[in-house]
């Protein structure tokens, strides 16, 4: 690399003005090459070489990436000891020059990758028809074909090369799978099932929530989309971290136990973990932010207002017996059970004083018992009264 190039890759606007360039960045180059005509032929050479080597930053994995931004960070920081700290936009001008070596090599557009929505948000925006869920859980294959599971507790298993069984008695064909896009399994309100992916992950997806996932795990790591909560026991890989991103967090994982609740009403996303290690990362973190290290019996409770998460520890079982049908509580709020109870018996529950949703109650319930019996419990914990209003329309007075 010659100086002449290696002043221009150091300069992030350059960088910009090659990969995800705007009219300001272009009217800043175009008065530069009329300002200094005798630079403007290899200016422009250089601009195109790089354009040309610009790939998809899907070609490395999060790994891949992580361990890049770690290499990055780590020079800076070595850069910032040695060096007076007038100098450290210098310094990080420097490493951007390292990333962009990489990004070369591997397609990694670690900067200026400005107005791209990633996946998650892809998913989010789709609006599932009410119709097609009437019936319970639909799984909705890469084909785009809608397949109703029609049993309110269901089952999907894809650890069978080449075929998906549904409920242990139906069988669908895989081998026709459109490569690279998606399957996903819905679950609506009053219904819940259990999906066991092709490396034989484990995931129980409650009411109201949504898991997005490929046929076959080919890349480099293993990721899923989770809207809503699902609670997974992940095959153990080192070679093939597994990954659950939803709509603030990305939790990362070899091989353990762990319970997320990210339904996109809630204020907060949840994560428990109770058996192995899992790392919690917020999306969009910055260099210097460290990954959030989980053990067992901690619960990692991220705010989507403020953005910051707290660490405390808890009773992991009382988070993942929602898996059986039981829902364990202590000390929460009076509102964050009935949204349970909502989603779970797909009805609709209004409070007549907004004073009554922050009562904090304690106790379990085992909702395989009828609707009543458990209202009936709410009334004592929490000394309010239930009134029907319709068949599946309630006020708590």
């Amino acid at each position: 690399m010659t100086p002449f190039d290696q002043k221009f890759i150091e300069n992030p606007l350059f960088l910009q003005w090659v990969f995800y360039s705007n009219p300001m960045v272009e009217t800043y180059w175009g008065n530069y090459i009329n300002e200094n005509p005798e630079e403007s032929k290899r200016l422009l050479e250089l601009k195109m070489q790089l354009t040309d080597l610009r790939f998809s930053d899907d070609r490395l994995s999060i790994h891949e990436k992580e361990v890049l931004e770690k290499r990055i960070t780590y020079g800076i920081k070595r850069e910032i000891k040695q060096k007076n700290r007038r100098l450290i936009l210098e310094i990080f001008f420097k490493y951007a020059a390292v990333a962009l070596i990489f990004m070369i090599i591997g397609g990694l557009l670690v900067y200026f990758n400005l107005g791209k929505e990633n996946t998650y948000h892809e998913y989010a925006k789709q609006t599932i028809p009410a119709s097609s869920l009437s019936q319970g859980p639909v799984l909705i294959t890469s084909r785009g074909e809608n397949v109703s599971l029609k049993k309110s507790n269901s089952t999907v298993d894809y650890s069978k090369s080449g075929l998906v069984v549904l409920n242990s008695d139906s069988v669908l064909n895989t081998t026709e799978d459109v490569l690279n896009i998606m399957n996903q399994l819905l679950i609506p309100y009053g219904n819940q099932s259990r999906i066991v992916l092709a490396d034989n992950t484990v995931v129980w997806l409650n009411a109201g929530s949504r898991l997005v996932y490929p046929t076959q795990f080919k890349d480099k790591t293993r990721e899923v989309l989770l809207f809503g909560e699902g609670y997974f026991e992940v095959t153990k890989n080192p070679d093939k971290p597994f990954i659950v991103k939803t709509s603030n967090l990305d939790i990362k994982v070899l091989g353990t136990k762990f319970n997320i609740s990210s339904y996109a009403e809630d204020n907060v996303i949840q994560t428990v973990l109770k058996e192995g290690i899992v790392a919690v990362r917020r999306n969009g973190a910055g260099l210097f932010e460290s990954d959030i290290l989980m053990k067992p019996n901690q619960m990692t409770i991220f705010d989507k207002t403020t953005m910051k998460a707290k660490v405390m520890e808890v009773d992991a079982n009382y988070y993942t017996l929602w898996t059986k049908g039981l829902i364990s509580f202590e000390e929460v709020d009076f509102a964050r059970v009935i949204k349970k109870l909502e989603r779970f018996y797909n009805i609709s529950i209004n409070f007549s004083d907004p004073q009554k949703q922050i009562i904090r109650i304690s106790g379990k319930l085992d909702l395989k018992h009828g609707r009543k019996e458990v209202m009936e419990y709410l009334e004592k914990v929490s000394m309010s009264r239930f009134e029907q209003i319709s068949d599946n329309q309630y006020t708590i007075r």
